[in-house]
């Protein structure tokens, strides 16, 4: 399934480097969103928080599932233990809700781990997430789960909207360059190399202290020199 760039190499193989930043990070930011929300549910008590009921009973039934999704177990998470919803149940009753959202979200870290591309797309995809670090790791996870499937232009769209969303976010110096990093490399696949080019030299010239600088100024004098 693995298609050959112009490089000699696969787009999995190619951004392999870049995939533990991602899935590292995907549950360790929800874990410190949700760490957050629970320090003040147990502090201010629900009834004093201010939020709207529906916030209130979507927190109060997604609490056990993330906690679940915290210690990796995925089967719980998605399906729930018999006494508390798992995230599936929480994201199709609590619909518009901060913790549907995350639900979503965390659905397409477990599906996408367990390689059911097409599912964790529509998770992320439906999530409707308002946080731009989580929103832009969510929009790259599509990205490469469309690469997984071969649908180079779907991969293309989805990392140019993550470009946009982390470019506005606190994590733009790391997500940018990972965004603009795999953007190229499918502009490759679909031979679009002064798209890509034009990545490569962002990431050289707007993050220099990226870790994927040296490897950008390296694929974009490969094309050059070609």
């Amino acid at each position: 399934m693995a298609e050959e760039n112009n490089q000699g190499a696969s787009v999995q193989e190619l951004t392999g480097k870049t995939e533990q930043f991602i899935e590292n990070n995907s549950r360790n930011l929800v874990i410190a969103i949700a760490a957050v929300a629970l320090v003040i549910v147990a502090i201010v008590g629900y009834g004093k928080f201010i939020v709207e009921p529906a916030e209130l009973a979507a927190n109060e039934d997604a609490w056990r599932a993330e906690q679940y999704f915290m210690m990796d177990s995925v089967d719980l998470a998605l399906n729930g233990d018999g006494l508390y919803a798992g995230l599936l149940e929480i994201s199709e009753d609590h619909g518009g809700t901060k913790a549907a959202a995350r639900a979503g979200y965390e659905m397409g870290v477990i599906l996408r781990g367990q390689g059911d591309f097409v599912g964790a797309i529509e998770a992320f995809s439906g999530a409707s997430l308002a946080d731009d670090i989580l929103s832009a790791i969510a929009h790259i996870n599509i990205g490469d789960c469309e690469v997984e499937l071969g649908n180079y232009d779907a991969a293309q769209s989805a990392f140019n909207n993550a470009i946009g969303k982390s470019s506005s976010s606190l994590g733009e110096d790391y997500l940018t360059p990972i965004a603009l990093y795999k953007g190229a490399l499918v502009d490759l696949e679909l031979g679009d190399e002064a798209a890509a080019k034009s990545k490569l030299s962002r990431i050289a010239t707007d993050y220099p202290t990226s870790n994927l600088q040296l490897t950008a100024e390296g694929l974009a004098a490969s094309i050059a020199a070609r």
